[in-house]
C-alpha cells in the first residue's frame, strides 16, 4: 500500500506566489548526502543553456546545507538556486503550486511523499531511476526518469517534460487522486478486516 497525499490540501487551484523562474524547478527533502541535491545544483548551468530563466528551489534542512550553500556560491548560482530551509505545510503547498516540474536525484527512497504531494498539485516529475521512482513513473505516466546522475541527461529530461507538460500533469492528477489518503485508509482498513 502506497503512502498517500491529501488532495484537498495539495491541489491544482492554489496561487503561485513563489514562482521565480521559467521553468520553476522544485525539490523537497531532508537534505542528507544520499538525497543528491548537489547533483541538481550541478545540473543548473546545463539547464540554463536550454532554459535561461530556469530557477531551482530546494526545500528542506539537514547536514548537507553548508555544502550546498558553498556549491551554489562556487558556481555563481545565487540568483538561480534558492535553499528555503524548512517551511510550514501551508508554505510547502504553495511551493508545489508555484513550480513547473518536481525533481529528485535521490538514490534511496521507499515511497516518497513529496512526489505524491507534487502530483496532487498537477506537477510532472523528473526523477532519478531507482526502483521506487521507476514504479511511480511506470504506474502514473506522470513524468520521466534520468538513468544517470548526469547534468546533460537531467537537462534533456526536463526539456522532454516541459514540451509535454499537459499530458504529464493530467496523469499526475489522476494518480494522486487514486492515492488520496481517503483511498489509502480504506485499503488499510480492508487488510485489517481480512486478518482480524
Amino acid at each position: 500500500i502506497y503512502n498517500g497525499a491529501d488532495t484537498n490540501f495539495y491541489n491544482t487551484d492554489l496561487p503561485i506566489p513563489f514562482k521565480k523562474g521559467e521553468p520553476q524547478l522544485l525539490f523537497v527533502s531532508a537534505l542528507h548526502k544520499y538525497k543528491n541535491a548537489g547533483v541538481l545544483i550541478h545540473a543548473i548551468p546545463e539547464i540554463l543553456l536550454q532554459f535561461p530563466n530556469a530557477h531551482l528551489q530546494i526545500v528542506g534542512d539537514g547536514e548537507d546545507v553548508p555544502k550546498l550553500k558553498n556549491l551554489i556560491k562556487k558556481l555563481n548560482l545565487e540568483e538561480k538556486v534558492e535553499l528555503t530551509g524548512k517551511v510550514t505545510n501551508e508554505e510547502l503547498r504553495l511551493r508545489y503550486s508555484s513550480c513547473d516540474v518536481y525533481l529528485s536525484a535521490s538514490n534511496f527512497e521507499v515511497c516518497p511523499v513529496p512526489t505524491l504531494e507534487a502530483m496532487s498539485c498537477g506537477k510532472p516529475l523528473v526523477l532519478y531511476d531507482i526502483n521506487p521512482h521507476r514504479e511511480i513513473i511506470e504506474l502514473s505516466s506522470a513524468g520521466v526518469l534520468f538513468l544517470k546522475l548526469n547534468k546533460k541527461e537531467i537537462s534533456t529530461q526536463i526539456k522532454e517534460v516541459i514540451e509535454n507538460k499537459e499530458k504529464y500533469s493530467n496523469n499526475a492528477i489522476i494518480f494522486a487522486k487514486e492515492h488520496d489518503w481517503k483511498n489509502i485508509s480504506l485499503q488499510v482498513a480492508k487488510i485489517y478486516e481480512e486478518i482480524s
